[in-house]
């Protein structure tokens, strides 16, 4: 396994796509589904590649050299990132009765009467299992 990477170099023109993608209503509401613990460093890199972004729209760059600009397409919501409590519980190697715990806990939402669960989020909680 590789090392964990302590950041990016995020700016200029990437920095304003990234932003924009970051604020689709879609990808928002993926977000907004991560459990804390990764919510939390999600939207402190989120707040820096906005920031990056208005230095960039500040400059503006596009405008200078005669280019309008570019319109960014929304994002639509991506398909199979969801799956069910028998799905991750499957994945985590967990009762069902334990995964709709998690899912209350903030890693699921509530539809229709049953949870659902980023399959992200759960794999990323599985990683974390095997690491402690």
């Amino acid at each position: 396994m590789s090392g964990y990477v302590g950041g990016a170099l995020v700016d200029g023109v990437t920095a304003h796509v990234l932003d924009k993608v970051l604020a689709s209503p879609h990808v928002s509401e993926v977000l907004r589904s991560l459990p804390p613990w990764m919510r939390d460093e999600v939207e402190a890199g989120r707040r820096a590649i906005r920031r990056a972004a208005r230095e960039y729209e500040q400059l503006g760059v596009a405008a200078a050299e005669g280019r309008a600009e570019t319109e960014i397409p929304e994002v639509a919501a991506p398909l199979g990132h969801e799956i069910t409590t028998g799905e991750a519980a499957a994945l985590l190697g967990l009762s069902e009765r334990r995964v709709r715990q998690l899912a209350g806990d903030g890693m699921g939402q509530l539809r229709g009467g049953r949870w659902v669960l980023d399959r992200s989020a759960v794999l990323a909680y599985a990683e974390r299992r095997r690491a402690a």
